[in-house]
């Protein structure tokens, strides 16, 4: 009977052995042919584009359409008079951006955000385009987060995320193609898609309505992000 100090050795030579017949049946890795092509890294998803279109302190890149307008005081925009537009003119938006902005209404106004439409000094431009409304106590087509005219909000979930008047609101409205999803305070509250010959989403501008006498609406921090090209 062999000893066990000699047992140790030869399994271990025969361990060894094993591996390297191993190696050497393994067939060898073929390196690229020359010229070949490799894939490319993934591409990584771009940011956004950023533009602060009112910042508080200038209305520069802002047209007027049609009569009234809005004062600029304490960091906002505030409606008078009208009916009239305030359309940012310094640049055309296509169909892939978000757009988020604070408004505040004083009391029973009426106001609201427009989308898509083309440039002009007539405030019927609006027309080409897309509102979504501003104005707490209208008929569900008409009212807060409603796309004005094509689809009310989800009223429950509006009036639970709906600050009064005297207090500021954030939209944050979304454009990706024919679809646009209104979000109040956080709180998704409309999802609408277009299938309107003679409206669009975009490519187009924004702007802000004045409605008419005795209705007050203040705007402060619009701010677009543009997805894509």
């Amino acid at each position: 009977m062999p000893t066990p100090h000699r047992r140790a050795p030869l399994r271990a030579a025969l361990v060894a052995a094993a591996a390297g017949c191993l190696l050497a049946a393994a067939p060898p890795v073929p390196a690229p042919a020359a010229g070949a092509a490799t894939a490319p890294p993934a591409a990584a998803t771009a940011a956004p584009e950023r533009l602060v279109l009112f910042d508080g302190t200038s209305t520069e890149g802002w047209s007027q359409a049609g009569p009234g307008g809005f004062t600029l005081a304490d960091g906002a925009l505030t409606s008078y008079g009208g009916l009239g537009l305030l359309w940012y003119s310094g640049r055309e938006f296509g169909t892939d951006y978000r757009l988020t902005l604070d408004w505040r209404m004083a009391g029973d106004d009426n106001s609201g955000v427009h989308l898509g439409f083309p440039p002009g000094d007539d405030p019927a431009i609006r027309n080409g385009g897309f509102e979504v409304q501003i104005d707490a106590t209208d008929s569900p087509d008409r009212t807060t987060g409603a796309v004005y005219g094509f689809q009310s909000a989800d009223i429950a979930a509006r009036d639970a995320a709906l600050n009064p008047p005297g207090e500021w609101n954030t939209y944050d409205l979304r454009v990706t193609g024919d679809r646009l999803t209104v979000r109040l305070n956080g709180v998704e509250i409309n999802d609408y898609t277009d299938t309107v010959p003679e409206r669009r989403l975009g490519p187009g501008h924004i702007g802000l309505q004045n409605h008419g006498a005795g209705d007050e609406v203040s705007f402060r921090n619009i701010v677009i992000e543009v997805y894509g090209k």
